[in-house]
């Protein structure tokens, strides 16, 4: 239910033109720059979680990683194929909980895409990346910092032992939808044991254009497999 949910409201967005003039996120050059020192450039398969319509996959595809792209939206690949046909063959369909990748991952990258939920969800996705990547693989992550104004309407459903919380918004594209925010001490409890930071969790603060007031914050990172 949530899936379907999240798939009809992506479509939506996409229809609308969400993230087509938008440039690449910053974090791309961290990524490249990662694989690059770990010799992932037009080397082993990867997992790109959330790719949507392309806005951070082409670049990182067009810099060399070999990349298969994952989405919920059939609008967003349908768009990305248009605009790519070259890379219709490593576009998947469906949920990251279900995906079998063509390839083993050398590395998944999931930006803005696992904060999707509630707390379980985001220790079901932790697992899941650290099932799929052998000893040595590379995790990169963008989610919500728990320092986000929330600004929209929304219901706080939950709040989390290490300061994280979820709420479910009341309005807006994501009407109906749960999302999570998340601390660094939730993020270092999520991943202990078995992912360690190559690039230690950093925030990136973006204030909102006006009307719109406040800012939002997203946690970076890069982990490898224990």
């Amino acid at each position: 239910m949530a899936d379907a949910l999240a798939a009809r409201r992506w479509d939506e967005a996409y229809r609308g033109g969400r993230y087509v003039a938008e440039p690449p996120l910053p974090f791309v050059d961290t990524i490249v720059e990662v694989a690059r020192r770990h010799g992932l450039i037009g080397g082993a398969a990867g997992l790109y979680v959330g790719c949507g319509n392309g806005r951070n996959y082409v670049p990182l595809v067009d810099a060399g990683l070999n990349l298969y792209g994952l989405d919920l939206s059939p609008e967003a690949l349908g768009q990305l194929a248009a605009r790519r046909p070259e890379l219709a063959g490593r576009l998947l369909p469906g949920s990251f909980q279900d995906i079998d990748p063509p390839e083993p991952c050398a590395y998944v990258i999931a930006l803005q895409v696992f904060q999707h939920g509630l707390t379980a969800d985001a220790a079901v996705y932790v697992d899941r990346v650290a099932a799929l990547l052998e000893p040595g693989g590379l995790f990169f992550l963008r989610v919500n910092s728990a320092a986000t104004q929330v600004i929209r309407r929304h219901d706080v459903v939950e709040r989390g032992e290490h300061g994280g919380f979820s709420v479910r918004y009341t309005e807006g594209p994501k009407d109906g939808m749960a999302i999570h925010f998340f601390t660094r001490a939730e993020l270092e409890a999520l991943t202990r044991g078995r992912l360690v930071p190559v690039v230690e969790p950093r925030e990136d603060v973006i204030h909102r254009a006006p009307p719109e007031h406040g800012f939002w914050a997203q946690w970076e990172a890069v982990y490898r497999r224990c």
